[in-house]
């Protein structure tokens, strides 16, 4: 009996691990602090217009800015210093047509590094320094309109890095987001496979032995 409830328990955690990771898609702290980021994600603007960013935050010690590529040409806007923004504070990064594909990025001008949110172009090995999702402008309640989030973790590994990805804080208007590719779960494959073949273990135990004249 209580193997049954191990097995239960086991598979009721790792299906819970899966949605609560899926409910932290639409959360804005980054799920897996510490660990690099895995994702990858591609921008595009929604309509023609105006790529606008709200300031949503910060807790990084350096002196960060952000800026624009639009289809690899920079906007020449770059703004919304870290510290010495207020949360909601907003600028205009360029107008773009729909369609156009955008690139984020932060300047750390205590380092002099830009990182950007299309990792093939950051100088550490390719290392991700973004975490997006979509913002509701409900929850949490950041005062900012919503739109497609985005952390920035402003340190490569060499530099100490913590990557929890709330160095730097930004909701952007009028962006599309495509994450192509996801970090995988190896605790929450763990748990379920797990109870499953604690379950297995359990069933072969109540089958009894045929008899040898059967």
């Amino acid at each position: 009996m209580r193997t049954a409830i191990l097995a239960v328990a086991l598979i009721s955690s790792g299906i819970g691990y899966f949605i609560s990771d899926a409910q932290a898609a639409s959360l804005i702290p980054y799920p897996f602090g510490g660990t690099p980021n895995g994702d990858n994600y591609t921008f595009t603007a929604t309509d023609t217009g105006n790529i606008t960013a709200y300031f949503a935050g910060s807790d990084a010690g350096h002196t960060d800015r952000i800026g624009l590529l639009v289809n690899g040409n920079l906007t020449g806007i770059i703004g919304l210093n870290n510290h010495t923004s207020n949360i909601g504070d907003s600028i205009v990064l360029g107008s773009v047509n729909a369609g156009d594909t955008l690139t984020f990025f932060l300047i750390d001008e205590n380092t002099s590094s830009t990182w950007y949110s299309d990792r093939s172009l950051n100088t550490d090995g390719n290392t991700q320094h973004i975490y997006s999702t979509l913002y509701d402008g409900i929850t949490p309640p950041l005062g900012v309109p919503a739109g497609t989030f985005i952390g920035f973790e402003d340190l490569s590994v060499a530099q100490g890095g913590d990557f929890d990805y709330n160095d730097d804080s930004f909701v952007f208007t009028n962006v599309s987001i495509n994450l192509t590719s996801e970090t995988p779960l190896p605790s929450a494959v763990w748990l379920f496979s797990g109870g499953l073949g604690l379950l297995g273990m359990l069933y072969r135990k109540k089958e009894k032995p045929k008899s040898a004249w059967a």
